[in-house]
């Protein structure tokens, strides 16, 4: 039961790595003696990583006051089903409901059922295109003799990781832009023959991260996941895409809460005189995963064969107001297999 509670002292990123770390919506936010003094959802924790981009901040500020609660002597659900009506709205975001005693200290809690708080149709119109075409230059030497998506990782190919990920969801059908060393990938899949469906979007140049997206400007009111071939996410997927429609975002970026920590001392200057030193400073900033939810009116905004970047594409739907979206996530759970470094930490 204490996996779920947090003190209200603990920082932003330490509240998201155990939201995440434990796989729920919610935290009970508690003092040292198990007393309930309030709660703090992803949804609280990613508005103040947007607002204050500051990951030490202590969530003392951020998380809510009297939650709702059941006492001990309420705790059957005939006997407080009547209050639940009073608190709809909070109900939607408090997917654990604390028991306290007559000291309001937390004895127990109420798991409610998450899946029935959430529309059958989330995954309505749901499609996903994995970037493949690319040249993998910073997995050099490995893509020199094999493209980056069938380079072995955890015992499968990166791109099959990925699309595991995709099918716990039970999402089977899969867009794959292909460019360079096309026929190896096409053959694998070929030989593989998996119980989900693949269609290939074939770049006769290379067309950067988005320029291919071109291609399915007609599949009108669909929401594609975009995932770049060398992006491994292990977030709940639900709760990204319900982030998404809720907010009626036209684009909807994934970024990994990061923490950069300068290992020396940094001199500022003024006119070539020291006028201060700062030790070991850190920057927290929002990294782009290469994750996306995207409305397909957006590849709209893509010209037929262009070489175009998806931060190209992101720019372009800024200047024309389209609306847009970050989803912050923890680090942890991103894993870019882009650089060698990281794919060699396997």
């Amino acid at each position: 039961m204490r996996d779920i509670f947090i003190y209200k002292n603990n920082t932003i990123i330490e509240t998201l790595e155990k939201l995440q770390k434990v796989g729920s919506q919610c935290l009970i936010v508690v003092n040292k003696n198990y007393s309930l003094l309030g709660s703090i959802s992803d949804g609280d924790v990613r508005r103040a990583i947007l607002k204050n981009n500051n990951l030490n901040l202590k969530i003392e500020k951020f998380y809510k006051k009297n939650c709702f609660k059941i006492r001990k002597s309420e705790s059957n659900l005939k006997d407080y089903s009547h209050k639940i009506k009073n608190y709809k709205t909070e109900l939607n975001s408090l997917h654990v409901i604390p028991v306290v005693d007559k000291k309001n200290k937390v004895v127990d809690l109420i798991y409610q059922d998450t899946e029935n708080l959430r529309s059958n149709n989330l995954f309505k119109n749901l499609e996903v295109v994995i970037m493949a075409g690319g040249l993998g230059t910073r997995l050099r030497p490995y893509t020199n003799i094999l493209p980056k998506p069938l380079i072995p990782f955890n015992k499968k190919t990166i791109i099959e990781n990925i699309i595991d990920y995709f099918l716990k969801y039970d999402l089977k059908n899969f867009y794959i832009s292909i460019n360079y060393k096309n026929y190896l990938i096409s053959s694998f899949f070929k030989e593989l023959k998996p119980n989900y469906k693949i269609k290939f979007l074939y770049e006769k140049k290379p067309l950067g991260t988005a320029g291919v997206l071109q291609k399915l400007k007609n599949k009108k009111e669909k929401i594609f996941i975009v995932s770049n071939c060398d992006s491994l996410i292990d977030i709940n997927l639900k709760d990204l895409i319900d982030f998404h429609k809720k907010n009626n975002f036209d684009l909807t970026i994934v970024s990994s809460s990061e923490i950069y920590k300068i290992p020396y001392g940094v001199c500022k200057i003024v006119n070539n005189r020291l006028s201060n030193i700062i030790e070991k400073p850190q920057s927290d900033f929002l990294a782009n995963t290469g994750f996306y939810v995207v409305n397909s009116k957006i590849f709209d905004l893509i010209k037929k064969n262009q070489s175009l970047s998806f931060v190209e594409l992101i720019k372009i739907s800024l200047k024309k107001k389209r609306k847009i979206g970050v989803f912050p996530i923890s680090s942890s759970n991103w894993k870019d297999l882009g650089q060698s470094i990281n794919f060699e930490k396997k």
